[in-house]
C-alpha cells in the first residue's frame, strides 16, 4: 500500500469512529471537497469535518476498495446505519500533495431494490 492510500484509509478508519475533527488533520487547510450529487462544494476543511459533525445519526463505514490512478487515490466505500436499514456507497477521488488531501471528489448513491421490470425479464441476479 502507497503513502497516499495509507492516508486514505486512515481517513475512512477515522471517519468510521466518528472522530472527524482528527480526520480533517489529514486534509491541507484550504483542501476542497465536491459532492457532485448534489453540487456542493466544501472551501477549507473546517467547513467539511463540520459538515460531517452536524450529519445525523452514526454510520458504519467499510472500505471496500482502494486504488491509485496515476496521482488519484480512487476509494470506494459502503456506509450504512447500524441497524443496517439505510445504505449507500462512495466513490471518491483522493488528490494529495505533500502528505495531505488537497481535494475529494466524491459520488454517492443509495443502494436498493432493482426495478420490477429487470426482475421479471429475469435479466439479473441479486447477491
Amino acid at each position: 500500500m502507497s503513502q497516499d492510500q495509507e492516508i486514505v484509509s486512515k481517513f475512512w478508519n477515522l471517519f468510521g469512529e466518528g472522530k472527524f475533527a482528527e480526520a480533517g488533520k489529514l486534509m491541507d487547510r484550504e483542501s476542497i471537497v465536491h459532492w457532485p450529487n448534489t453540487r456542493e462544494v466544501f472551501r477549507g476543511r473546517d467547513r467539511f469535518v463540520s459538515v460531517n459533525e452536524k450529519y445525523p445519526g452514526t454510520w458504519v463505514i467499510s472500505l471496500e476498495k482502494l486504488m491509485s490512478i496515476n496521482d488519484i487515490v480512487v476509494s470506494v466505500v459502503k456506509v450504512e446505519s447500524p441497524d443496517q436499514i439505510q445504505s449507500c456507497y462512495a466513490t471518491s477521488f483522493f488528490t494529495i500533495e505533500n502528505g495531505l488531501i488537497m481535494e475529494i471528489v466524491e459520488y454517492w448513491s443509495d443502494n436498493g431494490e432493482p426495478p420490477q421490470w429487470r426482475i421479471e425479464a429475469g435479466l439479473s441476479e441479486r447477491y
